[in-house]
């Protein structure tokens, strides 16, 4: 059976999901929402899918996730055999969880200064813009001392649901001009992502940062 996605094109949030479900090579059905203008979200038949009102939502047969990360996490330990993308080891599964929740919660602010540039959409966050460069510096630091290491992405030597967690929240920076320039590893990492195999954009998604 197919995997059924509830998806927003322009959500940095669903894009985490469509890129790990490409990358995974899955057979996925995708239900297109109208969060904007349309506010589907809001209407009966969708918060019966997620009472949340929020998209992504993932369908797996029996099992429905309704947060990104979750999402990822679910796709990682039931679609990947190889156990690259969710680490087995203690320590690899322990960092990623991490991560999972800097993209959650630090990296909001980055999404929510593209909403309101994109939308005009009142951000719920104070200082969204501070509080983006603040995310964006602890991952360009964070990558630096990966490097001395020689260790290319957030957890190790090989990409995990934590650099597609924290991808989407970067990538789109542009649309909401904080620059990457002052992070270079930051950059680095981006592109490093754009190389994986089965890699696709969203609109707002430069060719080259």
């Amino acid at each position: 059976m197919a995997l059924v996605l509830h998806d927003y094109e322009l959500s940095a949030d669903a894009y985490k999901a469509r890129l790990l479900v490409s990358i995974l090579g899955l057979d996925c059905v995708k239900v297109p929402v109208d969060v904007f203008p349309g506010r589907e979200t809001d209407g009966a038949a969708f918060r019966a899918v997620n009472p949340r009102g929020t998209v992504p939502v993932l369908v797996d047969g029996d099992i429905v996730i309704r947060s990104p990360e979750a999402i990822l996490a679910h796709l990682a330990a039931r679609h990947d055999p190889s156990g690259r993308w969710l680490p087995r080891d203690a320590a690899g599964y322990a960092a990623t969880l991490d991560w999972l929740a800097f993209a959650a919660h630090d990296l909001k602010a980055a999404d929510e200064a593209r909403l309101e540039e994109m939308l005009g959409l009142p951000p719920t966050v104070a200082d969204p813009l501070g509080g983006t460069r603040r995310a964006y510096r602890i991952l360009d630091d964070h990558l630096v001392r990966q490097s001395f290491d020689g260790l290319p992405f957030l957890v190790g030597d090989t990409p995990t649901v934590a650099d597609i967690a924290c991808f989407p929240a970067v990538v789109l920076s542009i649309e909401f001009g904080c620059a990457l320039e002052e992070y270079p590893k930051l950059r680095s990492w981006t592109r490093r992502i754009r190389a994986l195999p089965g890699f696709v954009a969203m609109p707002g998604v430069p060719e080259f940062l």
